[in-house]
């Protein structure tokens, strides 16, 4: 029997795999404004939060760089980029099992609104949930911020029979501050130890520990 009512998913390293067509859209990025940085040595450090804080945070970019380099990796991201990706095995069969157990799902991602549609269309997961947030047109904005806007327009009250399930700690945060359970995976793209440090109330190693706490 499944423990939460709702559960709402992050998007990269949680439900697919989306790592080469992020280290691709960045190696583009990088080539585009002359950067002799290596992508697969960076990808890590970009995904989870806003593009434009880990642009700022990870190469120092001022504003202008900013804009030039979100512009790039789009780019590349729109035309061939969030193809490039698998969604992690067992994570449909999860997702079949919880709907049948009446569990109402969701998405809530930093991703550009309009990217997020497509990919859950591409790689068949687009039936499973009821609802999605993104980043809007890609300003800049929390996860919590996001998870907010999604509870809201759902009418989903803060109860500990809420979940959010991510693999970095704006997934953590955002949940904690909007006062519902906090799940951490530890198969994605997240700093393991940075994880467990801030407490989630699960932590899954990988998708059949994920499966074993939903299901019970």
């Amino acid at each position: 029997m499944a423990l939460f009512s709702s559960i709402i998913f992050d998007l990269d390293g949680t439900l697919v795999d989306s790592k080469p067509g992020l280290q691709n859209s960045l190696a583009y990025m990088l080539s585009g404004m002359g950067l002799t940085h290596r992508a697969e040595e960076y990808i890590s450090l970009m995904i989870g939060p806003p593009i434009q804080s880990a642009l700022k945070d990870v190469f120092g970019f001022n504003d202008k760089q900013v804009e030039t380099g979100v512009r790039l990796f789009r780019e590349y991201y729109g035309q061939r980029g969030l193809y490039e990706g698998e969604v992690y095995p067992g994570i449909q069969l999860l997702l079949e099992e919880l709907i049948c157990e009446g569990v109402k799902l969701y998405v809530a991602t930093s991703k550009k609104t309009i990217f997020v549609p497509e990919i859950l269309r591409h790689f068949e997961l687009d039936s499973y949930f009821d609802d999605l947030e993104g980043a809007g047109n890609g300003d800049l904005h929390t996860k919590a911020e996001l998870i907010t806007r999604l509870m809201d327009r759902n009418r989903i009250q803060p109860a500990k029979e809420v979940l959010m399930i991510g693999d970095t700690k704006f997934d953590v945060v955002g949940g904690k501050a909007n006062e519902i359970a906090t799940l951490a995976v530890g198969y994605g793209f997240g700093n393991r130890a940075e994880l467990q440090e801030l407490n989630p109330d699960f932590f899954a190693n990988d998708v059949d520990e994920l499966t074993e706490i939903l299901l019970g």
